[in-house]
């Protein structure tokens, strides 16, 4: 799991405008449902093939703040990871964390609780040039499977889009 940054110059036609309803949306073949907003810019199929090159890795979906600094990324892995698991990842993952990402700064490891669903929660930085990046893993069973939210931007970033990117990820329900 190496740290990947969006290049966030992409053509207009690989973001799709944002909804201004704030009806539920269901992500293609990821198991969720989420409540996007105006605030928030959708990347298209061809975006993110764009934005994430690689296909070992690349995400199913993925949003944007309007400013394009923020990412939350949605990916439903073929990593297999039971519903009674995910509480174990908060003590078990950090090692994983700090052994695969270089230069780890902070990391916070918690169990939260996303549309009646439990989470493991990791939020870590790491040195940039200018800024530290931020990364924010939230990872959960789905169908006896991994499905990972990964919110990316630098710490200034996400602070000034904070509320719009908690609104998104608060409005997750697995379905």
């Amino acid at each position: 799991m190496k740290p990947r940054s969006l290049t966030l110059t992409l053509a207009a036609g690989l973001l799709l405008p944002g909804l201004a309803a704030a009806a539920p949306v269901k992500l293609g073949n990821v198991p969720v449902t989420v409540e996007p907003n105006a605030k928030m810019l959708t990347l298209s199929a061809a975006g993110i093939r764009s934005a994430f090159p690689s296909a070992a890795g690349r995400p199913d979906a993925v949003f944007m703040t309007e400013d394009r600094k923020v990412s939350v990324a949605f990916e439903w892995r073929t990593s297999k990871l039971a519903q009674n698991e995910v509480a174990k990842l908060v003590e078990q993952f950090p090692g994983v964390i700090r052994a695969q990402v270089p230069n780890v700064k902070a990391l916070k490891a918690n169990l939260v609780t996303l549309g009646g669903s439990p989470w493991a929660q990791f939020v870590f930085t790491t040195p940039s040039q200018g800024d530290e990046l931020r990364r924010e893993l939230m990872v959960t069973s789905v169908g006896g499977r991994m499905l990972v939210m990964t919110i990316a931007g630098n710490v200034k970033d996400y602070s000034r889009n904070e509320a719009v990117v908690r609104n998104l990820a608060n409005s997750v329900r697995v379905n």
